[in-house]
C-alpha cells in the first residue's frame, strides 16, 4: 500500500517536470523565433540609414525611433515586466 503511495507520488512529480521542461522549451524557442523576426524587420532600417539619399536617410531616423519604442515594449511585454507595470498600476501592490 505505501509502494503504491510513494509510486503515485514519483509519478506526479516526474510528469509536473516533465511538462515544466516541456513549457519551458516552448518559451525558449517562441523568444528565439520572435528574435529572429524582429532582426529581420530592423534590416531594411538599417539598409536605409546608411544611405546616400539624405531624405532615405531622415525617413529611416523616424522609422528607427518608432522600431526601437516597438522593440523595448516587446521585450518588456516578453520578460514579465509589463504584466508586473499594470499590475502594480492596477493594484497598487
Amino acid at each position: 500500500m505505501v509502494f503504491n503511495i510513494i509510486n503515485v507520488i514519483i509519478y506526479t512529480v516526474t510528469n509536473a517536470q516533465q511538462i515544466s521542461s516541456i513549457l519551458s522549451r516552448i518559451d525558449e524557442i517562441v523568444i528565439s523565433v520572435s528574435a529572429v523576426i524582429i532582426a529581420l524587420l530592423w534590416i531594411p532600417i538599417a539598409i536605409n540609414f546608411f544611405s546616400d539619399d539624405e531624405e532615405k536617410r531622415y525617413s529611416a531616423k523616424v522609422k528607427m525611433k518608432n522600431a526601437t519604442i516597438g522593440t523595448i515594449i516587446y521585450i518588456l511585454a516578453v520578460s514579465g515586466t509589463l504584466y508586473s507595470i499594470f499590475l502594480y498600476v492596477a493594484t497598487g501592490a
